[in-house]
């Protein structure tokens, strides 16, 4: 596969129009424009990378591919992936229009990398001391059930663990 310029400032550049940080985007699309080789790939490419900072910036367009992706799923990220994946390799299109595909297909894979990365941050934010935190509760609510004479006894527990409002049966 052909590559523009280096990937890292394309991977920036992604990273910086998913998060609608538009100036300083368009500021890396103009180093990658200054660095990239005049061929009709590249041109398309760069057109792609163009089109995704313009897109961005006229927020309101319900029609654009931007407004029908679904930022949760990464079945949606997969399936145009492996969309603009065949159509960049397919010999029936111009290096032109397989270069656009290029950039979008790297587009949904940096997308896809960067849910992943989310997803794994937000699991490890759950820091081990709020796990601690409730550690304690459920440790002196387990004591009281075993030691009916300590501070808490069952019965209070008990009374603790039922909801408060008179639930009345449906019939």
């Amino acid at each position: 596969m052909r590559a523009p310029v280096r990937k890292a400032y394309v991977i920036r550049f992604f990273q910086l129009v998913t998060a609608k940080q538009l100036a300083e985007a368009e500021r890396e699309l103009q180093r990658i424009k200054e660095k990239i080789e005049r061929t009709e790939w590249n041109h398309g490419y760069y057109r792609a990378l163009q089109g995704m900072l313009l897109t961005r910036r006229n927020n309101n367009d319900q029609y654009s591919f931007f407004a029908s992706l679904d930022q949760n799923d990464k079945h949606v990220f997969q399936n145009a992936r492996r969309d603009f994946q065949e159509r960049s390799e397919s010999r029936l299109y111009a290096d032109y229009d397989r270069g656009y595909f290029s950039a979008w297909a790297e587009y949904m894979r940096v997308l896809m990398k960067m849910q992943k990365t989310a997803m794994l941050t937000s699991i490890t934010k759950a820091t081990p001391a709020a796990v601690q935190a409730s550690q304690p509760q459920q440790a002196a609510s387990a004591a009281s059930i075993a030691n009916p004479t300590s501070q808490t006894s069952l019965a209070n527990w008990q009374e603790k663990q039922t909801p408060t409002k008179n639930i009345e049966p449906l019939l």
